[in-house]
């Protein structure tokens, strides 16, 4: 299989003559000029989740199929049911060595970014400090930014109608103000981009990274996907539609996707991972974790809240992230999937299997992480790029959790309750948002 470091590419561009023509359109000609693909690894995670803030915690959560769901009352109707919660979060715990003027105004969910961006870069080996001035990238998915911290405000200012906002709100509640706060508390000086495509945001932030690394626009990049929601307008909403699991005695089990589809379960936290040209990790002796080999991103054009029940689409854009990849379905061992026991998602999901894989269906899992953490919307698919890199660099297959066994579709594969080991070379993570959003990244083993 040739690398990507090895791929090239011809590229327009324009180039001066040294002619004098008599018009404005024949001062310029255009030129090929061949591009050369950089590779692309991963060398760092940080995680702020329920009860997890390190690659450690986060690998044995993942690879023991541990829940860290639990039981509390709904926000809206005060019923009880699973949340995803951080608890105890104490950011100056994880930014000790950025000012805490840099921070002090931000709300939760800023913090949470930029928390996951220091334990990433630790991860990774760096000392942030070592980074200011650098052209670091920044490449931020969410779902629902500000959505917490407006919906605060907003009750607060009700309670107080003389109350007037003050400079402070346009920092904590912009959106995508997330990675202006980080550019200036890192001092990266690269670019920053904050993606919205609802609970496909994290995918699309590390896949936009990977391009702009892939094509030698910059060297290292921190992609990141992350939410903060757990409020009552969110359970209100989703109840009233019948997309919440009416599951209140068992964590584990409130989320059971492809098979019983029970609806979601919502968590929070942020997980970013540190992206690098394999030029950039070499020079500074950094052992890649995994290699990312391709991302595209579509919309399935047909409605703007229904996913594609047929999994029609889904099954497009995997096709052009292996021909980008150069590689094939019998190359790919395992899939993550959207899995939130909706429906909908869930069969939409087992049809675009069945058409990639065929009779293989049964021996490629498609596995589902949001029984562990909950569905943490922008944050979930980039969860599952991390969880993507830990499989193939420890040869396991996770577990999806909360499944009956019995119920599984005949003819497919979802590694259900218990991880096992398993000779793995690369694995697809797929992403659906509401709006027709879908989105994959083919994530290959490092040393392939």
């Amino acid at each position: 299989m040739t690398t990507n470091s090895a791929r090239q590419i011809d590229v327009p561009f324009l180039q001066k003559t040294n002619s004098h023509p008599t018009n404005v359109s024949q001062t310029h000609r255009r030129a090929p000029r061949v591009v050369e693909l950089k590779e692309v690894v991963v060398t760092g995670i940080g995680v702020i989740l329920p009860n997890c803030d390190s690659r450690e915690q986060f690998w044995r959560h993942l690879s023991l199929g541990e829940t860290q769901l639990t039981i509390e009352k709904d926000p809206a109707d005060h019923l009880p049911c699973a949340i995803g919660r951080v608890g105890d979060f104490d950011a100056e715990r994880y930014l000790g060595t950025i000012p805490r003027r840099a921070y002090a105004h931000s709300h939760r969910e800023q913090l949470f970014y930029l928390c996951s961006i220091a334990q990433a870069l630790s991860d990774a080996g760096f000392e942030a400090e070592n980074l200011r001035g650098q052209p670091v990238g920044l490449f931020d998915g969410t779902s629902r930014g500000s959505f917490a911290y407006w919906y605060d405000l907003m009750r607060a200012h009700a309670v107080s109608p003389g109350s007037r906002l003050t400079l402070k709100e346009i920092g904590r509640g912009m959106p995508g103000q997330a990675v202006g706060i980080a550019a200036a508390a890192f001092g990266f000086t690269g670019p920053t981009f904050t993606f919205n495509g609802t609970c496909a945001s994290g995918v699309i932030a590390v896949g936009n990274a990977f391009h702009e690394l892939q094509s030698g626009r910059c060297e290292m990049a921190l992609a990141t996907g992350h939410d903060v929601a757990l409020i009552e307008p969110l359970y209100q909403m989703y109840r009233d539609a019948n997309l919440l699991s009416p599951e209140g005695e068992e964590p584990a089990r409130a989320i059971s996707p492809y098979s019983e589809h029970r609806g979601n379960a919502f968590g929070e936290g942020a997980v970013t991972l540190v992206l690098e040209t394999i030029e950039h990790a070499a020079r500074r002796g950094a052992k890649p974790l995994a290699r990312v080999s391709g991302f595209r991103h579509a919309n399935g054009g047909s409605h703007p809240t229904d996913v594609d029940f047929i999994g029609d689409r889904p099954w497009q854009v995997i096709q052009d992230v292996m021909n980008e990849a150069q590689t094939d379905a019998d190359g790919v061992d395992f899939v993550l999937g959207h899995g939130n026991g909706v429906r909908a998602s869930d069969i939409s999901e087992l049809n675009y299997m069945k058409r990639v894989f065929g009779a293989r269906s049964m021996d490629v899992p498609l596995i589902s992480t949001k029984p562990i953490y909950g569905h943490t919307l922008g944050a979930s698919s980039a969860l599952n790029v991390a969880a993507a890199v830990l499989m193939l660099q420890n040869d396991f297959l996770i577990p999806t959790i909360g499944i009956d066994e019995s119920r599984i579709v005949r003819g497919f594969n979802h590694q259900p309750n218990v991880g096992r080991a398993a000779r793995l070379r690369s694995g697809l993570v797929m992403a659906y948002g509401i709006g027709g959003q879908n989105a994959t990244v083919l994530i290959e083993k490092a040393d392939r």
